[in-house]
């Protein structure tokens, strides 16, 4: 659920709050290659993605719930003007993310 299930419910969250929006079309029409790799899940198909969550509902609220407390710390570092604590998550998650790669199929003949 953390790194499967949550980011579809993300994506999915996001291209939403941005279709709410009354200037969403302009924003798409600025969009770049940043907005396509995040919101490529966000297409995906919804009665495969309606079951998967379902299925697992109880562990992606779970991790939703660690997404926002991690969005809260964000969102509240941003409102306190607080650069101090805005770096450290900022690069928290960068160091997190930079030595990650996909993990290759494993070979059992070797």
């Amino acid at each position: 659920a953390a790194v499967s299930h949550l980011p579809h419910l993300l994506a999915f969250a996001y291209m939403n709050g941005l279709a709410e929006q009354p200037e969403a079309q302009r924003f798409l029409s600025l969009a770049g290659t940043g907005f396509r790799d995040f919101s490529r899940i966000a297409a995906s198909d919804e009665n495969v993605w309606r079951d998967i969550l379902l299925a697992n509902r109880d562990e992606v609220l779970a991790q939703s719930r660690h997404f926002r407390a991690a969005l809260a710390a964000l969102e509240h570092s941003l409102e306190d003007g607080r650069a101090d604590v805005l770096v450290p998550l900022i690069r928290q998650a960068a160091d997190l993310r930079r030595p990650w790669r996909l993990a290759s199929p494993k070979n059992d003949d070797n």
